[in-house]
């Protein structure tokens, strides 16, 4: 890349008189640095083979976890008689370590709360001097974008800022209040697919600006999330190389139809690790194990040098979050919301799970996706939500049955960690209500909370249901949207029934 192009320290002028939309003409030079090959659609097709096998592997061995929580084996009885019986010695200490969970967690949200309150970095005056809020779309939600931008416009931050919005051709470019848009070429290439592509082309554009500074802030953003002003001005302030607060399925919450109802109480599953590990792991250890894209924020100096150009399709934010914390860079978690739209249908959830859960596949089985500490640290967050609730149901069915002993201090003390766990998701479906768009009151906030709690098994289901399902249906090599308003969830509703077997 030519010297002139090169990141330069200094101040970016703020902008002078209302929103001007602008087009950037992207360098020539930029060229220079595109990787060869595989292009928007040159995403290589698995053998079904490979499916069937993953298929048959996961049914297998969630057989087989199964089998051995509940200690399934035979008994050889007198006359050679063959008995099949379940339970094995001591399987009642790991049922109860189990059914403690909800205990550690509320000691990890205690403990992730208190090292925010105390230890959270805030930069020196100065140090950041400008804020870009890029939204990423396919174009098909532009009027979801421009309530975004104009909410965002309403909160008369302080800071410099600017907002950009990177769409695919021929989506349209009606985006008013936009500062930018960005219009991603057909003919750009890079490793990345699909909205890791678009971010890659961005960055690409920020370089050629010169917004690729340690003092530069860039806030990442869906086309269906809208941060609040404190999440905003948190994460421009924070002193840290990348960092991110909570998602909260906040706009329009838990309201009909059925299908957005279930899938918004899915979603306090969301909030729950944000609350519990995320506070954690990324704010206390540095090594992320959830990461999400609403809301991601990086210094324009980290994202170049974890780049969004490494082939990955799907779960670019879980990756670049690894890398960056791979790359020795700074994470931060901080208590502050964006607020976003769960799923209008259980159709579009389904289709939504199977993208994040095909992602993580990808980067599971690809080195240069997921390192090898990566790879297993995303496998030991499935594996470990699949034995809490395999040894949970266990349990629940040998106390039912006896096997268990009809007295233990344990059952104490579980049921401590039960209480403890419906507090938490009280707390979700609190959060959940609060949005000050939607101008709830406390009473209808009580009731949200209160429902969360009642739909907490089915939330669970459906939350495994997101992980099977999707399994079961295979890659969907195409990166399928969801709608983010009520007008094109019924839509999309609608074309589920006209074509059930679509995928």
């Amino acid at each position: 890349m030519s010297e002139d192009l090169r990141a330069r320290p200094g101040p970016v002028p703020e902008l002078a008189g209302p929103p001007v939309f602008t087009r950037p003409a992207i360098p020539v030079q930029l060229r220079e640095y595109w990787l060869e090959p595989r292009g928007r659609h040159a995403a290589r097709r698995a053998p079904r083979w490979r499916h069937r096998l993953l298929v048959t592997v996961a049914v297998v061995l969630s057989l087989t976890a199964t089998g051995l929580a509940i200690g399934i084996h035979t008994v050889h009885g007198r006359d050679s008689d063959i008995s099949v019986t379940a339970g094995w010695p001591g399987i009642q200490y790991l049922i109860y370590v189990v059914w403690l969970v909800p205990l550690g967690e509320l000691m990890l949200l205690i403990v992730g709360q208190v090292f925010y309150r105390f230890r959270f970095r805030v930069a020196p005056d100065g140090k950041f001097s400008h804020l870009l809020i890029q939204i990423t779309t396919t174009g098909r939600e532009q009027e979801r974008v421009n309530e975004v931008i104009g909410q965002i416009r309403d909160y008369r931050l302080t800071m410099s800022f600017e907002l950009w919005v990177v769409t695919e051709p021929g989506a349209g470019d009606r985006y008013p209040q936009a500062d930018r848009v960005l219009t991603v070429p057909a003919a750009f290439i890079a490793r990345s697919e699909r909205k890791a592509r678009a971010l890659e082309y961005s960055r690409q554009a920020r370089v050629a600006l010169r917004l690729d500074r340690p003092d530069v802030k860039v806030l990442f953003n869906d086309d269906d999330v809208a941060p609040t002003r404190a999440y905003i001005e948190t994460a421009f302030s924070a002193d840290y190389d990348i960092c991110e607060g909570i998602t909260a399925p906040r706009t329009d919450y838990a309201v009909r139809p059925l299908g957005h109802f279930l899938a918004s109480h899915a979603d306090d599953m969301r909030t729950h690790a944000c609350l519990v590990y995320c506070s954690v792991f990324q704010g206390i250890l540095g090594r992320p194990l959830h990461v999400h894209g609403e809301g991601l924020t990086v210094t324009g100096q980290a994202e170049g040098r974890v780049t969004w150009n490494w082939p990955a399709f799907a779960s670019e934010d879980l990756v670049f979050g690894q890398k960056a914390a791979r790359a020795g860079l700074r994470w931060g978690w901080f208590h502050e919301y964006v607020e976003l739209t769960s799923p209008w249908n259980l159709r579009d959830f389904i289709t939504q799970r199977r993208r994040w859960l095909w992602g993580d596949i990808h980067g599971v089985l690809h080195r240069d996706v997921f390192s090898w500490p990566g790879a297993m640290v995303v496998v030991a967050k499935y594996v470990f939500g699949l034995a809490t609730v395999v040894f949970s149901l266990t349990g629940l069915y040998l106390k039912v049955s006896g096997q268990l002993p009809a007295s233990s201090p344990v059952y104490s003390v579980s049921k401590l960690a039960i209480l403890s766990w419906l507090a938490l998701f009280f707390s979700c479906g609190w959060i959940g209500a609060s949005s000050r768009v939607a101008g709830r009151s406390a009473d209808s906030r009580l009731l949200a909370a209160a429902a969360a709690v009642i739909m907490m098994p089915a939330s669970s289901l459906l939350t495994l249901a997101g992980i099977f399902v999707p399994l079961v249906q295979g890659n969907p090599r195409t990166f399928q949207v969801i709608s983010k308003t009520r007008q094109g969830g019924a839509r999309s509703a609608l074309a589920a029934q006209s074509h059930p077997l679509r995928p």
